[in-house]
């Protein structure tokens, strides 16, 4: 009767609505392909608003009309993950970057260490080399920056640009792509080496000394496609990047120029072994566009990184039983939201589209020059009686959209407010006109938003925020990734799908201490 009863309570216990995450045994295929993508700054709202953004959006089929899906929504599994640092609810890239690289929390700013910054923290990527594993990372920021350092560098620091960039050679990896290296050497509070701005020795330079320790320094499109395969290799085209060292933005990328999906695609073909490979590609002006508040940038980011997850895609489809994809931001910037109070519960978010450029190239091509135009004409003195002139309003017409002349009072009054704080005189307190502007050009900022608004999206903030991050995999161990988690969990569910069963090892000794006591 006892045996019954417990047969009757397991049955039913099985039957009860546990999630099937929570009862489906977990593949037994090992990943040997892994390819890890991080939208820097890029949470849900990022990820909806470029599906709801893309050209001829809305698609027909059997169950009426629906929005396309990206590629990484795509995926078979979709999970989240929640991401604040040791010292602070919301996080910054370089905590974030450490945990989702080392399997362990830590303070922000800080690069693959401990929270008191003694203690060195064991790399995904280390255990996967010594595995046997070709390892890849590329990035559209500085390859020196947060989150690309955070998978081949230990720093106290992420502000320590030059000794990070030093250990890109260091680490040994295969396979480096992207941006470029942004950071001084430091002396006695001088610098006496900029990357490609000051002509130093070799011995400062941390380009050269890859050179020296063996890799290849592709500086085109053409040198990066005559690298064999099995040759270390560092790219990146000098001429292309910004002053932080960073690639273009999409929405600002010459056509003949490298995109995340070209460097993902080469990153496929100089990786592949029998072996195997892990290769992380961040998607990092998400960010830089999102602090901004300038949809259009970020949204385009998104979907150049989507772009560069169909090469995995493709990849995996011709090894569809070793290969792993996981796609994940390390925190939300902005506090984006589709849904604006003066637009209701409409939303057009296909009107961005006819955005040209970024806030970045706004100022580069057209505002510096225009304001120092301006004042010369007036003397050196702002005055707040002088009006936006025409060249001011052609200028937000052709890359926002904007009409002068057809917007409201409201609207035009919001513009040369904007447009007197960036000449100099706005008449603002200097707390609102942070909270406004947040620190960036005010004119451009101004405009962004009202574009923004009319499209249905708004922003909370110029900063990073606390929201958890959506997860999406498919492939070989998946299934591990379909649930709640800590940002800490992505590196030890990465390293269980590659078979490596004791990573990170120091968080296992933390962990048996803590029980201890």
């Amino acid at each position: 009767m006892k045996k019954i009863m417990l047969f009757l309570f397991i049955v039913s216990f099985a039957a009860s609505g546990f999630p099937a995450s929570q009862t489906c045994p977990d593949s037994k295929l090992q990943a040997k392909y892994i390819f890890y993508f991080i939208g820097d700054g890029m949470a849900s709202t990022q990820v909806y608003a470029a599906e709801a953004m893309v050209e001829n959006g809305r698609i027909e089929d059997s169950s009426g009309s629906r929005m396309k899906k990206l590629a990484m929504s795509n995926l078979d599994t979709a999970g989240s993950h929640r991401n604040y640092a040791t010292n602070r609810l919301i996080t910054d890239s370089a905590a974030a970057g450490t945990a989702m690289s080392c399997g362990e929390k830590t303070s922000v700013g800080t690069i693959s260490m401990g929270p008191q910054r003694e203690r060195r923290l064991p790399l995904i990527t280390n255990a996967l080399k010594e595995k046997g594993l070709k390892i890849g990372i590329v990035s559209t920021v500085s390859i020196d920056h947060a989150t690309p350092a955070c998978f081949y560098a230990n720093q106290p620091s992420r502000n320590s640009y030059w000794h990070i960039a030093n250990q890109l050679s260091d680490s040994g990896y295969d396979y480096f792509a992207g941006g470029g290296m942004k950071g001084a050497r430091v002396e006695d509070g001088k610098r006496v080496f900029m990357p490609g701005k000051k002509k130093a020795a070799p011995e400062n330079d941390p380009v050269e000394k890859a050179r020296r320790a063996g890799y290849k320094i592709a500086c085109s499109k053409e040198e990066l496609q005559e690298v064999s395969p099995g040759r270390k290799v560092y790219a990146f085209e000098p001429d292309t990047l910004d002053s932080s060292m960073a690639m273009p933005y999409e929405i600002d990328r010459p056509a003949d120029s490298m995109s995340l999906a070209d460097y993902t695609r080469e990153g496929i073909r100089l990786l592949d072994n029998p072996e195997g490979f892990f290769m992380m590609v961040e998607g990092g002006k998400i960010d830089w566009a999102c602090h901004a508040n300038d949809a259009f940038t970020a949204l385009r980011d998104v979907i150049a990184l989507d772009e560069a997850i169909s090469e995995a895609v493709e990849f995996m489809n011709e090894h569809p039983e070793e290969t792993l994809i996981v796609v994940t931001g390390d925190h939300e910037t902005g506090g984006m939201t589709m849904g604006w109070a003066g637009t209701g519960y409409k939303t057009a978010c296909t009107m961005l589209n006819s955005q040209t450029a970024s806030y970045q190239m706004f100022n580069k091509s057209f505002l510096d020059e225009h304001k120092s135009k301006r004042l010369e004409e007036v003397g050196g003195e702002w005055d707040t009686s002088i009006d936006m002139n025409g060249s001011v309003k052609d200028a937000l017409k052709d890359v926002f959209g904007l009409e002068y002349a057809k917007l409201s009072d409201y609207d035009k009054q919001r513009l040369e407010d904007a447009y007197d704080a960036t000449m100099g005189e706005s008449g603002l307190h200097r707390q609102e006109a942070r909270l406004r502007f947040g620190g960036y050009k005010p004119i451009t900022v101004a405009a962004t938003h009202m574009f923004n608004q009319k499209a249905g999206l708004t922003w909370t903030t110029f900063s990073h925020t606390a929201i958890p991050v959506p997860i999406y995999a498919s492939g070989a161990g998946a299934e591990k990734f379909g649930e709640y988690m800590d940002n800490t969990d992505l590196p030890l569910k990465i390293a269980e799908a590659a078979g490596i069963e004791d990573f990170p090892a120091s968080r296992k000794k933390l962990a048996a201490n803590s029980d201890a006591r």
